[in-house]
């Protein structure tokens, strides 16, 4: 399924896009970078090493900081993608931030759903897998909120937005950085 040595096939679709584009990781960014899954509880914050803190509780601080950009989309650029998925992530979000979700950094449709090409996924450094998907995409201008900067193209980093795993949007730096980079957008 492979044109060149590492190319994979990309199926001729055009992927959705906006013309500003915010990809966002959610654990480290909008909650504490200690999330655990279990088969039966599903996804839940560590009791041990995120003590008091709660899914989602930053998402008010982006919705804030998103209000007065109302064309910004956003684009999905987390674990969550492959689990719980996509859909069953937005579902989780409140109406304000998960309509303003175009798809995800990956995609079945996109990835393929064989073992090899989810494991060369998620062995791609995030940095990586969002410049790809930017290039799918071509959005005029993109930014990213994450909290994993290993390995991103220096290409890149000027539209990196760092996170602290865990303070995430919560602290005042970022949440001035996210606003000042949102602002040299020019969103209307």
């Amino acid at each position: 399924m492979y044109f060149g040595q590492n190319v994979p096939y990309l199926p001729v679709s055009t992927p959705r896009s906006a013309d500003v584009v915010l990809y966002l990781d959610l654990d480290g960014v909008v909650h504490h970078e200690k999330v655990l899954w279990h088969p039966r509880k599903g996804i839940y914050m560590s009791p041990y090493e995120a003590a008091g803190h709660a899914l989602f509780e930053w998402i008010p601080i982006l919705e804030s900081a998103l209000e007065p950009y109302p064309a910004v989309a956003l684009v999905l650029s987390s674990s969550w993608c492959i689990r719980p998925g996509y859909s069953a992530t937005l579902k989780r979000l409140p109406l304000s931030i998960r309509s303003r979700f175009i798809g995800g950094t990956y995609h079945r449709r996109v990835h393929g759903i064989d073992p090899w090409n989810l494991s060369m996924y998620r062995a791609m450094p995030r940095g990586v897998q969002i410049q790809e998907d930017a290039l799918r995409r071509k959005p005029r201008q993109w930014l990213a909120l994450d909290d994993d900067l290993e390995g991103w193209p220096q290409s890149s980093r000027p539209s990196l937005v760092a996170c602290h795993g865990t303070t995430g949007l919560s602290n005042p730096d970022v949440q001035t950085e996210l606003r000042e980079k949102l602002r040299t957008c020019h969103v209307t």
